[in-house]
């Protein structure tokens, strides 16, 4: 089989289910060997708990990695025993049922199911087809940000009270008129000059309402007032560039970890779908919405 045709059948939402549910089997499957049984007996007569060499590099390691150092013989032996310790206590709380109406072990295995699709659906590698149709679904999250230089002078709200929106008219008109930017306007440390900038900088310095407005205003020309969260600007847009769509070679890595997620979500709710078939799911009307409405009627009954 070609790899092309490798790749198409990786792709497959079939084949997904078919993986999902083998992985599932295969799970289970392991389980029965050991399965716990009622009345304080684990297992088959022959059931075993078998410490495997991965368990025991996994504890050595855990140990090493806390203690610095690799784990004597006898901190071994007592490594071994809380491994055992742990098994046979988990088997016996599934036996006698401790697992049930257990809502924190209900969520650790759901997530555990979770990660057994997640894992599955890793498999999956997009073309660049496929990111290219994303960022095209999904553009304005990859627009980059528009960029704009401008001149402002400043009018200070709180000094001039109601009259500021008035004199920021008149040193509009001074400014139109021929005056000198720089010999009116109001004190402040604010840049009077902002080279060219990403919007996303400007809004630091200025704040949304500000670059909003900003965004408005045609380049070559004195227009204004404007606010910000400093007070009124008069502005002077020397140059506007728009957002564009970046290459997909630019933002490759973006589009893919977005495209994975939402793919991931996607075959994830899909998966629960199918599952959910299997089961008829009854929802019985809570107690206390039952007592509520006998109260009300009973309310009604009494006061009519």
């Amino acid at each position: 089989m070609k790899w092309t045709e490798t790749r198409s059948l990786l792709r497959e939402p079939l084949l997904h289910f078919f993986l999902i549910g083998a992985a599932l089997f295969l799970l289970f499957g392991w389980r029965s060997n050991s399965v716990s049984l009622p009345g304080g007996q684990t297992g088959t007569p022959t059931a075993q708990i078998v410490v495997s060499r991965d368990a025991l590099d996994q504890m050595n390691n855990l140990f090493a990695k806390t203690w610095q150092r690799p784990p004597t013989e006898e901190e071994q032996k007592k490594l071994v025993e809380d491994f055992v310790r742990n098994e046979i206590y988990y088997r016996e709380a599934i036996a006698i049922g401790l697992d049930r109406d257990d809502e924190v072990l209900k969520r650790r295995l759901r997530q555990k199911m979770e990660f057994i699709y997640e894992d599955i659906t890793s498999w999956v590698e997009p073309t660049d087809a496929d990111l290219k149709a994303y960022r095209k679904k999904h553009r304005e999250k990859y627009l980059t940000d528009p960029e704009i230089s401008f001149r402002q002078v400043y009018i200070n709200t709180n000094k001039r009270g109601t009259s500021a929106e008035s004199d920021a008219r008149q040193i509009l008109a001074q400014i139109t008129g021929g005056a000198d930017p720089g010999s009116v306007g109001d004190r402040t440390l604010l840049e009077p000059e902002v080279l060219l900038s990403p919007l996303w900088d400007i809004r630091k310095q200025f704040g949304d309402e500000f670059s909003n407005s900003l965004l408005e205003l045609r380049p070559g020309r004195w227009e204004g007032p404007i606010r910000s969260g400093f007070g009124l600007h008069v502005v002077f847009v020397r140059e506007s560039v728009s957002g564009r769509l970046p290459d997909l070679n630019e933002a490759r890595e973006m589009v893919k970890r977005d495209w994975a997620f939402e793919r991931q979500k996607e075959l994830k709710d899909a998966a629960y779908t199918k599952i959910k078939e299997r089961y008829n799911v009854t929802v019985e009307r809570p107690t206390a919405v039952i007592a509520s409405a006998v109260a009300t009627a009973n309310t009604r009954a009494t006061t009519q």
